[in-house]
């Protein structure tokens, strides 16, 4: 049994979880493959170095580590800069082109290298959030644009722009191939339903390489031609590794221009992503381990070189392959390693079968991928966080689709900076009426815009309590454009000091992306066990009830916009009847006894809390949202029931009730044993203890008496606390409250 303390490491260590990291290789790679040849298909390159460079990233980044879960490899969201650079560099002439990009590839790894000694992973705080998700949604807007031609057949060159490929949509539409059609629209619809289906008999095989395969066979069927079909060498050594050509352009000074702004896209983008995706993969770590930024940066220029030296495309962590390794159980970057020696293995092996493998079937895959970064939900998601922010993604997207990648994320900066200042600015009105002069107005607006990228750290106050350093450190108005010296102060605190932020009345506004800080601030310092408290928003007018909205200071508005949506009053009625406190604000979740449940999925917040004291119980009664994978943009709702035990009984082992397989990869320092109470629940009931042996399985066996009484039910012991809600409903009524909060009934005897 492992626990916390024995964390799997990589390098050496890691080799004892070879089982698991094999096992994982495996199944990583049978994902790796098509997705692979897809991206390297929509970036305009040979099929064989999508491949190529899954290989080389699985045989460099475990030895240079950063990460722990982490697979690396070629990233859609690369491949409509890779194209357009391919294009642009060869003047429309993709294989012209190839060899040149394999320079810029060369040079943006060398780029990252150096920007990896140069501490530089911290400055992606700079980039507000809206843009970056704007960034992705463009991206997969252009991706599916880029590929319907492939879906239905059409054999044209690749369209240089992204109107180009909408003003050539009617004419696609021409060209279209039955059989290639019919194939593509059944593979499309697959894609869809294979990774929507909750059976999980349906999902063993990995739905790209399903696909794929399906394709395949009726590609046989059908009798497609070799043009319909993916290309590759006969010989790998001898025609499928294409060196970069240095000394073109050494040649060639038209051409330095054209490879700087790929070099600077291609960092900008490679960089984003990949500190994005580690962020989001560490969420989803059963480990809860933390990978370190500007390793990782450097990983991936090391890579990106070798990569481009092999004939390659550009590595970075992959958030689709990751989520595979840590679902078959992958510990360490060793599983990263396996995964390149199985896809060396296939490409070995099974050539044949991969030439056979029908391009509408890859374009399938690649437009749900594409689907998946701009699909409805994000723009819905975006909406609910503000306004102000769904103007600034909308802009930025169209911005990109209109431009480009480089100068569309510049566009969206801007507008994000004149949104700042915009709210800042008294109205037009004022100047108008004669209340402000025009000159006022002017500097005024001077003043804000300069107010954005000032110092927010107004005073720093060090003092000991509780026999640990403590900080507390007051600030003005806090955005994405002045983060990064809050950021360097707190990165020099000592390691085991407490915090206090205090968002002072001489701040004027908190945006999106310093809530979405905060929030990570917050449960970084939960994690590892420090005290933290951020004061002083409370005084703040939040712009939605999204916990991570943007705030403006006023604390009149605050008082006068407090309203109560037909679940608050509902909350609100119960909580009176019992004699509970409550507060209807929408907060993110704070999990300060690290409840495993807790720790999975993303945008965790606790709305209408109700909190009260009973026989020396802490109660807190709460709806809780969040999103989990594999769709980040939909909302799971429960209301979930939290006792705190006190002082003067036994503290109760932690464990956990679950019902099925619920949560089981989570639970990896837990053992698992049979109940002792047969529970009338359709997928049986689990036990997982941490430790104290016969001791948690007695309470376990008390705790299951108030299980048996509510088949379904989700319990977890932790840190001395309770945790219990309904994983199969959302939020309960008062009635299902009062049955949850039965499990008092039980505790006494328990331990």
């Amino acid at each position: 049994m492992n626990t916390l303390e024995s964390k799997p490491s990589n390098g050496i260590k890691g080799l004892k979880h070879w089982r698991y990291d094999l096992g994982a290789g495996m199944q990583v790679a049978l994902v790796s493959l098509p997705l692979s040849l897809g991206i390297a298909i929509a970036s305009g390159a040979p099929p064989v170095s999508g491949v190529i460079s899954a290989i080389i990233a699985g045989l460099v980044f475990p030895f240079l580590g950063g990460a722990y879960v982490t697979i690396s490899g070629p990233a859609a969201g690369l491949a409509p800069a890779l194209l357009s650079g391919m294009l642009l560099l060869g003047g429309g002439d993709l294989a012209a082109g190839y060899p040149l990009l394999l320079v810029a590839i060369c040079l943006t790894g060398l780029a990252q290298i150096l920007l990896a000694f140069m501490n530089a992973g911290r400055f992606a705080i700079f980039l507000p959030v809206t843009v970056v998700e704007a960034m992705l949604a463009a991206i997969g807007i252009m991706i599916i644009l880029k590929q319907i031609p492939p879906l239905l057949g059409d054999l044209s060159p690749v369209a240089p722009t992204t109107l180009d490929s909408i003003i050539k949509l009617p004419e696609t539409l021409t060209h279209i191939q039955p059989a290639v059609f019919l194939i593509g629209i059944l593979c499309l619809f697959l894609m869809f339903f294979l990774n929507a289906t909750r059976r999980t008999w349906l999902r063993r095989i990995p739905p790209p390489l399903f696909v794929a395969m399906l394709g395949l066979v009726f590609a046989v069927v059908l009798g497609l031609d070799a043009p319909y079909l993916i290309a590759m060498p006969d010989n790998l050594l001898e025609g499928g590794i294409t060196p970069p050509a240095f000394g073109e352009l050494l040649t060639r000074p038209d051409l330095w221009i054209s490879m700087l702004t790929i070099v600077i896209t291609l960092t900008l983008i490679d960089g984003i992503e990949s500190l994005a995706t580690i962020a989001a993969v560490d969420k989803i770590d059963p480990y809860q381990r933390k990978s370190d930024p500007n390793v990782t940066l450097r990983a991936m220029g090391v890579s990106n070189v070798a990569s481009s030296l092999a004939g390659g495309l550009t590595i970075i962590p992959g958030g689709v392959k990751s989520r595979a390794n840590i679902d078959a159980g992958g510990r360490t970057l060793w599983a990263n390693f396996y995964n390149a020696v199985f896809l060396i293995v296939f490409l070995l092996l099974a050539t044949d079968l991969i030439t056979m493998i029908p391009l509408t079937a890859i374009a399938a895959i690649l437009i749900y991928v594409g689907w998946r970064l701009c699909e409805y939900r994000v723009f819905s998601q975006t909406y609910a966080i503000g306004r102000d922010q769904i103007l600034i993604f909308l802009l930025t997207v169209g911005a990109i689709l209109m431009t480009g990648l480089l100068w569309g994320i510049l566009i969206g900066m801007a507008a994000e900076i004149l949104m700042l200042a915009y709210l800042l600015t008294p109205s037009f009105r004022a100047v108008l009426t004669g209340r402000l002069a025009f000159v006022q107005a002017l500097e005024l607006i001077w003043r804000n815009l300069a107010s954005l990228f000032r110092n927010p750290v107004i005073k720093v106050h060090s003092s000991t309590r509780d026999g640990r350093r403590h900080y507390e450190i007051s600030l003005g108005s806090l955005v994405c454009f002045n983060l990064l010296p809050l950021d360097k102060l707190l990165q020099n605190l000592p390691n085991d000091a407490s915090l206090s932020l205090i968002v002072t009345e001489s701040g004027r506004i908190v945006d999106h992306t310093a809530m979405d800080y905060l929030h990570q601030l917050q449960e970084e310092y939960l994690r590892s066990g420090r005290p933290f408290h951020l004061l002083g928003l409370e005084q703040y007018y939040q712009f939605t009830q999204h916990s991570l909205s943007a705030r403006m200071h006023d604390a009149a508005l605050v008082r006068r916009e407090a309203r109560l949506s037909t679940r608050a009053e509902q909350m609100e009625a119960f909580a009176k009847r019992h004699g509970m406190t409550f507060n209807p604000a929408t907060l993110a979740v704070l999990d300060i006894h690290g409840f495993i449940y807790l720790r999975r999925g993303d945008r965790k917040q606790e709305s209408n809390v109700m909190t009260a004291t009973y026989h020396g119980y802490g109660i807190k009664v709460f709806d809780y949202s969040h999103t989990a994978a594999p769709d980040y943009y939909v909302e799971h709702r429960h209301t979930l029931v939290i006792v705190t035990l006190p002082d003067d009984i036994p503290a109760i082992p932690d464990l956990v009730l679950a019902p099925g397989h619920y949560l089981k990869r989570y639970l990896v320092d837990y053992q698992e044993h049979a109940p002792s109470v047969a529970i009338d629940h359709p997928d049986g009931y689990r036990v997982y203890t941490r430790n104290n042996g016969d001791l948690a399985l007695a309470a376990a066996d008390k705790l299951l008496t108030f299980v048996k009484r509510y088949p379904g039910v989700y319990v977890e012991a932790r840190s001395n606390a309770l945790l219990v809600f309904r994983p199969n409903r959302d939020i309960e009524n008062a009635q299902g409250i009062e049955e949850l909060l039965e499990i008092i009934d039980t505790i006494p005897t328990t331990a």
